[in-house]
C-alpha cells in the first residue's frame, strides 16, 4: 500500500525519538522506526511481517494478561470507526532481549490512529507508545495504591505526570546522550552531561511522580513540583511556581507557604523583583544576599528583607519559543547562600510538567487568566464610554451575559469587538 509505504519511509518517522510502529488491516507489522526498536530491544528483521500478537504475545506466566485482548479492541475500534484510541496506561509485558523464554514487566502508554488513502479507505494503523514503566515500578514498589493500583486507569494528572516524565526519558536515551545504567562506569557523555547528573534528574522526577501518586499534594503536578523543590534543593525555604501572562493577572499554580506567597505577591505591589525579571529576561536571576545597598529592585528589596528574606532564586519556565512562567526559591534568614544545584534541572522539569498539563488544570488556569484580562479590559472601556463606575459596568456585563445566555468572559469579548459599546444604562 502506497500510504503505508509513504508513512514507513517518511523522514519524521525515520528520526523522531516516539516509538511508532505500522500495521496493515489484517495486523501484520509493515514497518517500525528506530525508537521503537530502542524501546522494546527488538531487531526490525524480527519485527517486519510478522504478525503483531505473534512478535509481542502475552506473557504466559501473568494468567491476568491482558494486554493482547486490550490491544485488539483498540485497533479493532481504530478500523472500523476510524477514529484515533488512547488506550490509557496498559501493562504489557515483552520477551527479554536475551532470554526470550523470560518476560520483563512493561507498562505503556499506546495510542493508536488510522491510516486512510486518497479515498478515504482505512488501509491501516499507526501505533504510538510511550514507555511509562520505571514510573509504573516506582509506584509499585513505593506502595502508592491510593492513587492508581494498576487495576484502574491513574488519574489524569498522575497520568501527564507519567507521560512527561517518560517524554524525559525518551530525549535522554536517543542516540549521543549518556543514561545512566546503559554505560557502566561512564564518566560524561557527547553532549557533555554526565551521567551522574543524568541520574540525579531521573531521582527529581521520580520525587515529582511520587508526590503526584500518593496524593501529597492536593495541587497536582505543579504543586508537586513545588513540594518537591523544598524537600529536594538545599536552602529552598519556599517555592512558588507562577503562570505569567501579557495583562495583570499572574497565577499562582504553586506555593508551599503563606510566607513564600507574600515574598512573591510583594513583587506585584512593587512593581519589580527576581520573578519579574527573570520572567522578561528569559534568564535565572540570583540573588545569594538580598539587602546589598545596590540593589536593583530597593522598594522589594526592602519589603522581602522586612519579612525575613534572605535570598531569591527565579527562574524562567521557558517553551521553546517563549518563557511561561517562572520558579522562584525563597530562603528565609541572612545571606549569603548559594543557588541550589538542581535548581535549573528543577526549572526544566517544572516546564515539562506545566506543557504537560496544558490540558487539565494549568490548561485551565491559562484560559482563566486570559478571561480575567478580557473582562477587566471590557468593563474599564464601559466605564470610560458611558461614564459610569467600573461596579456599575461589571455589574451590567454580568446581566447582560446572563440574558443572552453567556459566559462573562464571551460577553467581555463581544464587547471588546463591538466598542464603543451602546449605552448599558
Amino acid at each position: 500500500m502506497k500510504v503505508l509505504r509513504a508513512t514507513i519511509e517518511s523522514p519524521l518517522f525515520k528520526v523522531t525519538t516516539a516509538p511508532y510502529l505500522v500495521l496493515d488491516t489484517d495486523f501484520y507489522i509493515r514497518g517500525v522506526n528506530p525508537a521503537y526498536l530502542r524501546a522494546t530491544g527488538r531487531s526490525r528483521e524480527e519485527l517486519v511481517g510478522a504478525f503483531i500478537f505473534d512478535a509481542f504475545p502475552d506473557n504466559p506466566d501473568d494468567p491476568g494478561a491482558s494486554g493482547v485482548r486490550n490491544l485488539t479492541a483498540s485497533l479493532e475500534r481504530v478500523l472500523r470507526h476510524g477514529t484515533s484510541d488512547d488506550m490509557g496506561i496498559q501493562r504489557y509485558d515483552i520477551p527479554d532481549l536475551h532470554a526470550p523464554e523470560i518476560f520483563r514487566v512493561k507498562a505503556w502508554s499506546p495510542v493508536n490512529s488510522p491510516l486512510t488513502d486518497a479515498d478515504g479507505r482505512i488501509v491501516g494503523a499507526l501505533h504510538h507508545v510511550e514507555d511509562i514503566t520505571a514510573v509504573y515500578q516506582s509506584l509499585r514498589h513505593a506502595g502508592g495504591s491510593g492513587a492508581w493500583d494498576g487495576a484502574r486507569q491513574p488519574t489524569a494528572s498522575l497520568r501527564r505526570a507519567m507521560l512527561a516524565l517518560a517524554f524525559h526519558q525518551r530525549a535522554a536515551r536517543a542516540p549521543g546522550r549518556a543514561v545512566p545504567g546503559d554505560l557502566p562506569g561512564a564518566g560524561v557523555g557527547d553532549d557533555g552531561v554526565s551521567a551522574a547528573a543524568l541520574a540525579r534528574r531521573d531521582a527529581l522526577w521520580h520525587s515529582i511522580v511520587h508526590a503526584v501518586g500518593q496524593g501529597r499534594s492536593g495541587g497536582g503536578c505543579a504543586a508537586a513540583v513545588g513540594d518537591c523543590a523544598v524537600r529536594e534543593l538545599a536552602g529552598a525555604d519556599a517555592a512558588v511556581i507562577t503562570l505569567h501572562s501579557s495583562g495583570s493577572q499572574n497565577v499562582q499554580l504553586a506555593v508551599t507557604s503563606a510566607w513564600g506567597q507574600q515574598a512573591e505577591e510583594l513583587q506585584w505591589i512593587t512593581g519589580s523583583g527576581p520573578s519579574l525579571t527573570a520572567f522578561a529576561t528569559g534568564r535565572p536571576v540570583l540573588v545569594p544576599r538580598l539587602d546589598q545597598p545596590a540593589s536593583a529592585w530597593p522598594l522589594f528589596t526592602e519589603a522581602a528583607c522586612r519579612i525575613g528574606v534572605g535570598a531569591a532564586f527565579a527562574y524562567p519556565l521557558c517553551t521553546a519559543t517563549a518563557p511561561l512562567g517562572t520558579l522562584t526559591l525563597y530562603h528565609r534568614g541572612d545571606g549569603p547562600v548559594k543557588p541550589p544545584d538542581d535548581a535549573e534541572a528543577f526549572a526544566q522539569i517544572a516546564t515539562t510538567v506545566l506543557l504537560a498539563d496544558l490540558e487539565g488544570e494549568i490548561g485551565e488556569e491559562i484560559r482563566a487568566t486570559a478571561d480575567q484580562d478580557d473582562i477587566n479590559t471590557a468593563v474599564g472601556i464601559l466605564a470610560v464610554a458611558q461614564q459610569i463606575s467600573t461596579h456599575d459596568a461589571l455589574a451590567w456585563l454580568r446581566t447582560t451575559a446572563r440574558a443572552k445566555a453567556m459566559t462573562l468572559a464571551d460577553c467581555a469579548r463581544e464587547v471588546l469587538v463591538r466598542r464603543p459599546p451602546e449605552a448599558p444604562f
